[in-house]
């Protein structure tokens, strides 16, 4: 690639003398100009700037290699330049359109979460899995550049219909916690809330493993520990990961508590069920000080703007 594009064109021809944008055509890829030579005594007027969408579908290896908007950092620059101390673990539920009043914390519409994975995106951000996060703080290795977790907990259909396809077009990926005993069937736990959103089934986990999505534990049952015997919370965990692992073909080495309810037992006996990662109910970023056990997230609400969702992640990197 050379270093002309459209932006810098358009610069070049705009700070010629004699030369004047008469119209112009503008999407988030590229722009299409006319330009005018003005004639002696000729005064330059308004140019007119239609914005249009791209309608038309791109391959996933095409999108994937596309900053929507133009890029504000590179991730090769910051890569080079930046260090730090702590990353945003971003915590999402459910992205859809329709569902309760009541869950409206909980759930995005698409297109919320698509500006919010485009900023992402142009901002220099790349996404990694909780086992790299391990990695950094059992090394006391610095983040490199502008790492992001991005985790949903519950496994909903609707992170398969809508979250998947804006991660993948915008070359991110997501750490998936599935209630593994309900894989297939709704989220029957917020039944008195309206109708229980479908969850994703074994075949659906099985694609987009394959296409690069990666699957924890949410336990078994999405009950509450607090509830559980030691046996049972025990049981949960294993019988989780197993089938976590068969559908994958991978190591399952992350579970996330349901209802970020946790007590002192559940540190040990995860451990114990060969977990080396686990989100609780601590808030905040996760630095280098983290217990790999007990790790924080931020939540990403559905009720708030993404100047919110901008302002959260920036006084990360702050």
């Amino acid at each position: 690639w050379n270093t002309f594009g459209a932006q810098a064109i358009s610069e070049t021809l705009a700070a010629t003398e004699g030369l004047v944008l008469d119209q112009s055509i503008q999407t988030e890829l590229y722009r299409i100009d006319r330009l005018r030579r003005l004639s002696p005594g000729d005064v330059a007027t308004e140019p007119t700037i239609d914005y249009a969408p791209i309608r038309a579908p791109l391959e996933i290896g095409v999108a994937r290699n596309i900053v929507w908007g133009g890029a504000r950092a590179l991730r090769r620059d910051v890569a080079r330049s930046e260090r730090r101390q702590r990353l945003p673990v971003l915590m999402y539920h459910s992205v859809s359109d329709e569902g309760p009043a009541a869950l409206a914390r909980f759930r995005l519409t698409p297109a919320a979460f698509h500006s919010q994975m485009a900023w992402l995106r142009a901002n220099g951000f790349h996404a990694i899995r909780s086992e790299q996060l391990e990695w950094f703080i059992a090394n006391r290795q610095p983040f490199v550049g502008r790492p992001v977790l991005i985790t949903f907990d519950d496994g909903f259909q609707n992170f398969a219909d809508h979250a998947w396809p804006t991660l993948r077009a915008n070359d991110l990926t997501a750490e998936v916690f599935l209630v593994t005993g309900l894989v297939g069937a709704s989220a029957q736990w917020d039944a008195d809330s309206g109708p229980p959103t479908q969850l994703m089934d074994a075949g659906t986990v099985r694609r987009l493993a394959a296409e690069g999505a990666f699957f924890g534990s949410h336990l078994a049952t999405h009950r509450a520990i607090d509830g559980l015997s030691s046996s049972d919370l025990a049981a949960e965990l294993l019988r989780s990961r197993m089938f976590i692992e068969r559908w994958t073909g991978r190591p399952t080495t992350a579970f996330a508590a349901p209802f970020s309810v946790t007590d002192r037992r559940l540190g040990r006996l995860a451990k114990e069920c060969g977990y080396r990662i686990g989100f609780g109910r601590k808030h905040g970023p996760a630095d280098l000080d983290c217990d790999p056990i007990d790790l924080p997230r931020i939540e990403i609400r559905g009720d708030r703007s993404l100047d919110d969702f901008v302002a959260t992640v920036e006084a990360v990197l702050e």
